[in-house]
């Protein structure tokens, strides 16, 4: 099922790519030809990450929070896939429940640009949300690179559902983002994630992604990482805070699967 899920992708990402019915004999012979050679044949280099924090005493505390990383390329693509988790318990009493996935597809037509699609999945209890789903999909190009700086404006569309314990909604969104990496020194590497999607179904209306990652090494395959998380939703439901901020400290392992 996993498989198929991925080539149907790939073969639409492929198709998207095809400008006149002259050269669609070409792009779907060269699907093909990457399909055989795809994400499941492919190396991943996958990386996992755990935090936990406990105190006793004056206060009662239990956080977790994990994550693993899936990136695989061939040819003139890339996959990538992850999950982030976060659990916490105040005086026995839950206060974090939530699990993101991510799945991203590109294709690349040069070092500077590239199309994807990109589907986002998300649960969170305290939000009281069952489920978020969001696929979107658009063009990604290589604003600036510089020796230890890269940056990269995206930009593109697609649909959104959310269905939370009181209501549920679809609409059809903008997707704007900006990512960058920056190495601060020589053993601290930072990453930044973000990304706007503009409601177009609703005007006015809005939601932001906000992740950076402070990361440095501290053995061969061990990383040491401060994330903070960041999203925020200008229409949430009633009783729900519209600003939600996840902060973790944890250690990554890093290793390639061939």
């Amino acid at each position: 099922m996993i498989r198929r899920l991925i080539l149907a992708l790939t073969a639409f990402a492929s198709l998207t790519t095809v400008a006149t019915a002259e050269n669609l004999k070409e792009a779907v012979d060269q699907y093909l030809v990457s399909a055989q050679s795809g994400p499941l044949d492919s190396p991943w280099t996958v990386t996992g990450n755990l935090g936990v924090t406990v105190t006793d005493g004056n206060s009662d505390t239990f956080t977790l929070t994990f994550g693993v990383e899936g990136v695989t390329k061939w040819d003139s693509w890339t996959l990538k896939l992850k999950l982030a988790s976060i659990y916490a318990e105040s005086n026995q009493v839950q206060s974090a429940n939530e699990h993101i996935f991510i799945e991203r597809l590109e294709k690349a037509f040069s070092d500077i640009e590239s199309l994807f699609q990109e589907l986002y999945l998300e649960h969170d209890d305290e939000e009281k949300l069952h489920f978020r789903i969001q696929i979107t999909v658009g063009y990604k190009r290589r604003l600036i690179k510089k020796e230890k700086f890269e940056m990269w404006g995206e930009v593109g569309a697609g649909v959104l559902y959310e269905e939370f314990r009181a209501t549920d909604d679809t609409e059809a969104i903008l997707h704007l983002g900006v990512n960058w990496t920056w190495q601060l020194t020589k053993e601290l590497l930072y990453t930044q994630i973000i990304t706007f999607y503009p409601s177009l179904s609703n005007g006015g209306e809005f939601r932001m992604y906000w992740e950076s990652v402070f990361s440095t090494p501290i053995g061969d395959r061990l990383d040491l990482r401060l994330s903070i998380i960041d999203k925020y939703d200008s229409d949430a439901p009633a009783g729900i805070k519209d600003n939600d901020i996840i902060v973790a400290l944890s250690i990554a392992i890093k290793f390639t699967k061939e």
